[in-house]
C-alpha cells in the first residue's frame, strides 16, 4: 500500500470530521463505557472509558505512558490531570497536535502531557523508553499492524504494560456481500486500512507475534452499544435518505459507520475489545 496516499486520506478524513467530532463526541474520538444498567450521559461514559485505560494499565503517577494516536489530547490530558502520570502523545495530523498542546496548557498539565507529530509505526523514541502504552480506537489506521506492534514492543520497558481499546471483525464469509461492500467503503473513507486484519479471537495472536506476553481480551461491546445507539439515532435519517441509496459511504464514513456498524455489531460482526499484554 502507498503510504503517502494512505496518510493523505487520513489527513483529509480528520480535517473533514473536525466539526462532527466536536458536536457528536465533544472533541473526543472514542465511545463511552456504560456500566450495566447505568443511566448516564455520554460525557460521563467517555470518562469511565478513560478510567478503564488507567485501570487496565495499573497507571500510577510514576509512569511514563505513550498515547499512540493521541488526537486532540482529550484522553491524555484527562489521565495526566487525574492520575498525575507523564504522557507522550504522538499523532500524525498536525492540527490535532496543536489542539492537544493547547488543551494540556488550558488544563494545567503541559508539564505532564507532551505532544509531537509522529507515526506510531516509525517512532523516534529510544528502546525501552515507556512504562506503558495505550491506544483508543486508533490502531485501525495502521497499514502494517505487526510492524506497529513491534514498535510498541521496542519502546516499552521490560515488564511494561499495553492496553489497546480496538474493534475486531468477524470473518468476511460471515458478512453479506452488501455488508462487505459498505464496510470497505467506510474503511477507505476513514483510512481504516488496517481494520481488515483485526479479526475476532485472532487479533491476540498478532499481538503475541510482536513478542508480547500474557495477552488477554475483554469484549465490552455491550458497554459501548449505548454510544453507538446515540449516534445512530441522530444519523439514521441522512444515512437512509441519501448516503445508502447513492452509495456514499466512502464520502460520509462517519454517518455510514454510525448506522451500519450499529447493525453489524448487533449481529456480532463487529466487536469492541480491550486487549492487554505485557513485555
Amino acid at each position: 500500500m502507498d503510504e503517502k496516499e494512505h496518510f493523505d486520506r487520513l489527513q483529509k478524513y480528520y480535517q473533514q470530521s473536525k466539526k462532527g467530532y466536536d458536536i457528536a463526541l465533544y472533541g473526543a474520538k472514542h465511545f463511552g463505557y456504560y456500566p450495566e444498567g447505568a443511566l448516564i450521559k455520554e460525557r460521563e461514559a467517555q470518562e469511565i472509558m478513560q478510567d478503564k485505560i488507567a485501570e487496565n494499565l495499573s497507571l500510577t503517577n510514576n509512569d511514563l505512558a505513550l498515547d499512540a494516536g493521541s488526537g486532540r489530547g482529550v484522553v491524555s490530558v484527562y489521565l495526566a490531570k487525574k492520575y498525575g502520570c507523564s504522557i507522550e502523545g504522538i499523532e500524525v495530523v498536525p492540527f490535532e497536535v496543536d489542539m492537544a498542546k493547547q488543551l494540556a496548557k488550558d488544563n494545567g498539565v503541559a508539564e505532564l502531557a507532551n505532544y509531537s507529530q509522529m507515526d506510531y509505526s516509525n517512532m523516534d523514541f529510544k528502546n525501552e523508553n515507556f512504562d506503558c502504552i495505550y491506544t483508543m480506537e486508533t490502531l485501525s489506521h495502521s497499514i502494517d499492524i505487526l510492524k506497529t506492534l513491534k514498535e510498541f514492543y521496542r519502546v516499552l520497558k521490560p515488564g511494561g504494560r499495553v492496553a489497546l481499546f480496538e474493534y475486531t471483525l468477524a470473518e468476511d464469509s460471515d458478512f453479506s456481500k452488501s455488508e462487505l461492500k459498505i464496510l470497505k467503503r467506510i474503511n477507505k473513507g476513514s483510512a481504516m486500512d488496517g481494520l481488515k486484519d483485526f479479526r475476532h479471537d485472532k487479533f491476540q495472536t498478532i499481538i503475541e507475534k510482536a513478542g508480547f506476553l500474557n495477552v488477554k481480551v475483554e469484549n465490552i461491546s455491550q458497554n459501548t452499544e449505548p454510544s453507538l445507539a446515540r449516534l445512530k439515532k441522530y444519523l439514521n435519517l441522512p444515512y437512509y435518505l441519501f448516503v445508502k441509496p447513492f452509495g456514499l459511504q466512502e464520502k460520509y464514513p462517519n454517518v455510514a459507520s454510525a448506522v451500519a456498524f450499529y447493525h453489524m455489531g448487533d449481529k456480532g460482526l463487529i466487536r469492541y475489545n480491550i486487549f492487554t499484554a505485557t513485555k
